[in-house]
């Protein structure tokens, strides 16, 4: 009997645990202001995809990362991924991914890019809190992010939300370069994004 009891919570729990997930995967589009701008924040799809291999492009050059079929595979696994855009005045100035991980009960922000003449404006600030509020929605313990071990900028981004180093990965990039994964546990105290973001 009490077998079958903690079978049903069990099953009761990862039931509670996958609406929490899909409620936070819904996302309604709408206006938003940063530093006194207006932009139109949306959910990514398969149409803003030449949009977002261009911005891709301008902002890591030879070094952007992913190809085309992988932003479109990313995007057609609306279960395990959630893509977050910025557009002003229809031009495609900011994105975001993350791909959730349901066993380790994390998510991973897997790609983020900011134009470059936009950069320092609190754009990427504004797309990464608004990704780690719904992975808090979700119920999962912590979100992690990888970049290059020479990438500083980003780097101080991340850390100043809480972010902290667990991990280096040597030659993790196609060039040879290392990586540094950084990671944001959720019951942790260290989070400081501004409650007004992603709201």
């Amino acid at each position: 009997m009490l077998n079958k009891c903690k079978q049903f919570y069990l099953k009761y729990k990862q039931g509670r645990k996958e609406e929490k997930i899909k409620e936070a995967l819904q996302f309604q589009n709408r206006v938003v202001t940063i530093g006194d701008v207006k932009y139109f924040l949306g959910k990514g799809m398969m149409t803003d995809v030449p949009d977002i291999l261009k911005l891709d492009q301008s902002a890591y050059g030879i070094n952007m990362k992913w190809s085309k079929a992988r932003f479109l595979a990313e995007l057609k696994n609306s279960q395990n991924s959630f893509y977050l855009i910025l557009r002003k005045n229809d031009e495609l100035v900011g994105f975001v991914c993350i791909a959730l991980c349901r066993n380790e009960k994390c998510a991973h922000i897997e790609n983020v890019a900011i134009k470059p003449g936009l950069q320092g404006h609190g754009l990427g600030y504004f797309l990464v809190t608004t990704v780690i509020q719904r992975a808090r929605l979700m119920g999962l313990e912590h979100i992690d992010v990888t970049c290059r071990v020479n990438n500083i900028k980003t780097q101080d981004l991340f850390k100043d939300l809480g972010f902290v180093q667990v991990e280096i990965k040597p030659k993790y990039y196609p060039d040879g370069t290392d990586a540094v994964c950084l990671r944001l546990h959720f019951d942790k105290t260290n989070y400081i994004g501004s409650r007004n973001f992603g709201r």
